[in-house]
């Protein structure tokens, strides 16, 4: 992978994170406070190389809480923090680029890319718009996300397995595409695309 894609990488990782503020539909007395599960949460982007294929990377480490009413998801509040040292292609020396130089992140300087959500737009039971501010290397800029609620209730593993006892989740998928140029990373464009599209799935737990 080319250091290019390094801004792909944040901009999916804000992306994520929208996806967890559009709960759609759910029921009365759902609502809540929740975090990511981490374990099963990826944000996941991914850029044009040569004009011969599209690559992708993803971030390890993402935090998350969401706020929000089922029966008012426009209220929804999310906030989200991906760490950028986090950075994984595949190769570690491509990561160690990714993350360490002001060509692309600077995890010394900038850490966390961050995600926070300004409005929820719902466009059917089971989808939303979320946009949001997402912070890359200090640069703030809208972001929109399109999402898909998943899942809101008692946790799946709940009948078969202890620990989920008691556990609310929530599921979501998301999608969106940036332009890494707008967050001023723009080193190897067009050899590495300046699009770059980003791929979240999340799974979150209220906090009790």
């Amino acid at each position: 992978m080319r250091a290019g894609s390094i801004s792909h990488c944040f901009a999916a990782a804000a992306s994520m994170l929208a996806i967890l503020a559009a709960p759609l539909s759910a029921t009365a007395g759902e609502g809540g406070v929740f975090i990511l599960d981490k374990e099963h949460t990826s944000v996941r982007f991914s850029y044009e190389h040569l004009g011969m294929s599209w690559q992708s990377g993803s971030f390890r480490d993402v935090i998350g809480r969401l706020a929000f009413d089922p029966e008012r998801p426009e209220m929804s509040e999310l906030n989200v923090t991906i760490k950028v040292a986090t950075v994984t292609t595949g190769v570690a020396a491509y990561d160690r680029v990714l993350s360490a130089t002001n060509d692309y992140l600077d995890a010394t300087a900038y850490p966390d890319i961050t995600f926070t959500s300004s409005a929820v737009s719902v466009t059917s039971a089971k989808t939303a718009n979320v946009t949001g501010d997402l912070t890359i290397n200090g640069v703030s800029r809208p972001v929109t996300l399109a999402v898909v609620w998943n899942f809101l209730g008692e946790h799946p593993l709940a009948k078969v397995n202890p620990l989920y006892q008691g556990v609310s989740a929530a599921g979501f998928s998301a999608r969106t595409q940036i332009l890494r140029s707008e967050w001023g990373i723009s080193r190897g464009i067009p050899l590495l695309s300046d699009e770059i599209r980003i791929s979240i799935e999340a799974e979150l737990h209220r906090l009790n």
